[in-house]
């Protein structure tokens, strides 16, 4: 019996038994492929960030932007694409751009299918971009439209399309020319201090955009009172009238449709297979009067 006694000090920690790697291995492996993965994800910020930068200098110096715009360039994985020259999409936005259509303005843009010239993600300078699609927009602020059509307190609701489609035949088309918004503000130079509420309409008539006030707006449940005397309100409802000369959204894209937003006022156009060529000053756009 005590022949088959393993004494304990025959026991060697060194022995390794087949098929069972060493723990120092494993760890030398794991922290080598955490280190690659370290490696490729710098990479992969490194060359989308540059790239971005690239194309945002590119429209800032095209357009004389007063500051980079933003751009974020889509899809994964990016070193795939940015060797290729091909992207998934690129979004580009530029707030606070001034216009003499509506004031400060934000330009927005959606490109899908993107290539880049020159192709090569390492050039330092971006002479166009074609996209299989472009969406462009320009989104009117309802303090800026306040402050530019003399109405400084402007409020702007969208209101919804029941209102101009009560019976249900109103076509897409139809709905999407007469978009039904409400508009709020005071008028304390005429002594009315008290928000007056208007339904209006959007009304998108080739290149210009028009906000037409149709009536007083007595609220869901009819109960609101109108603060403005009578022999004002013709006045007052005249005031809420708009006419905004859209003649173009970024790129050059002819306005599309328009519709409220929240507190903003939103012009689209759309275009495929489009070329921007990005040495060519101005090219997001020369209608926005900047």
């Amino acid at each position: 019996m005590n022949s088959h006694r393993v004494s304990r000090n025959s026991y060697r920690p060194d022995i390794q038994l087949p098929g069972v790697s060493n723990n120092k291995d494993v760890r030398k492996l794991i922290v080598g492929a955490l280190g690659l993965v370290v490696v490729l994800v710098l990479a992969e910020l490194g060359t989308a960030a540059y790239t971005e930068h690239r194309i945002s200098r590119a429209l800032r110096a095209s357009a004389d932007l007063n500051a980079d715009p933003d751009v974020v360039v889509r899809g994964f994985p990016f070193l795939v694409q940015a060797a290729r020259g091909e992207f998934v999409g690129v979004d580009i936005r530029a707030d606070r751009v001034d216009t003499d259509i509506a004031g400060r303005v934000t330009i927005e843009a959606g490109l899908d299918d993107v290539t880049l010239e020159p192709a090569a993600w390492y050039k330092r300078r971006t002479d166009a971009m074609h996209a299989r699609i472009l969406e462009g927009r320009i989104v009117m602020h309802q303090t800026e439209l306040g402050e530019f059509y003399d109405i400084p307190d402007l409020r702007i609701t969208p209101l919804p399309t029941g209102i101009i489609d009560a019976f249900g035949t109103a076509t897409p088309v139809t709905i999407a020319r007469f978009r039904p918004v409400l508009l709020t503000a005071t008028f304390p130079q005429h002594g009315i201090t008290e928000e007056v509420n208007v339904e209006a309409r959007l009304r998108l008539s080739g290149r210009q955009l028009n906000v037409e006030p149709m009536r007083y707006y007595p609220g869901r449940d009819g109960s609101w009172k109108n603060p403005v005397p009578e022999e004002l309100r013709d006045e007052i409802l005249r005031s809420f009238s708009i006419t905004i000369d859209v003649q173009e959204v970024p790129f050059g894209l002819p306005p599309a449709v328009a519709y409220a937003q929240g507190g903003r006022l939103v012009v689209e156009g759309e275009g495929r297979n489009v070329s921007l060529e990005l040495l060519r000053r101005n090219a997001i756009g020369g209608g926005l009067g900047q």
